[in-house]
């Protein structure tokens, strides 16, 4: 095996000259645009005008009355306060309701 014969081999002198330009050019810094600083001024100054904020209601689309009734809030409130130990109360309360006799279901005439 001729391991000369590889220095002296024309594509690998290509390669080697090549390479190395591609990597330095892939360094070079760029020029970017210079900014305008007047946006960035004016954002800054808290007396500038500040264009007004554009609302959409995320229920705009929804259809209205969905709801069968709306209910008195006070009312669900002192629903709520009928047990104050909350679940406890609840399952007494339920007890309590499957104890009472069912009414007599009303007769066809």
């Amino acid at each position: 095996m001729n391991t000369h014969a590889s220095i002296f081999n024309p594509h690998a002198w290509l390669l080697a000259v090549l390479l190395p330009a591609g990597a330095a050019h892939a360094q070079t810094p760029t020029t970017y645009p210079r900014l305008d600083p007047r946006p960035t001024e004016l954002a800054a100054d808290p007396a500038a005008p500040a264009p007004p904020a554009l609302y959409t209601s995320a229920f705009a689309g929804l259809p209205s009355g969905v709801e069968p009734a709306l209910d008195d809030w006070k009312k669900a409130n002192a629903a709520v306060g009928q047990f104050p130990r909350g679940h406890a109360d609840l399952l007494k309360w339920e007890q309590a309701q499957s104890a009472q006799p069912a009414a007599p279901a009303a007769q066809k005439p």
